[in-house]
């Protein structure tokens, strides 16, 4: 098996905060407590305060900054045609679902 580049690591890891679906940390919100969060996808969320009242507070990454990296990147490599454009806005508008 091929191993990865740190350059496709990267890419990789912006894609996934690009079409990152916040499901679970709402779950992880409502619910809180008795929830395995080793089982919840999590990796969209750049901050996280619980308060002391008991609110929680999230943020998340910026979905479109990890888009202009992306495009950067395959504009680096060039690969990122006016048909790979096309392709690539046609899946952010599905929201990452292949």
């Amino acid at each position: 098996m091929k191993k990865s580049t740190g350059r496709e690591k990267i890419i990789r890891y912006l894609e996934r905060l690009a079409f990152y679906r916040p499901n679970d940390s709402i779950r992880m919100a409502m619910e809180g407590e008795g929830l395995d969060i080793r089982r919840l996808h999590l990796e969209g969320i750049a901050e996280f305060k619980l308060q002391a009242n008991g609110t929680v507070e999230m943020k998340f990454f910026d979905r479109l900054k990890a888009i202009e990296l992306l495009m950067e990147l395959e504009e680096d490599r060039g690969e990122l045609s006016v048909g790979g454009l096309q392709n690539f806005l046609d899946e952010v508008g599905r929201g990452g679902e292949a």
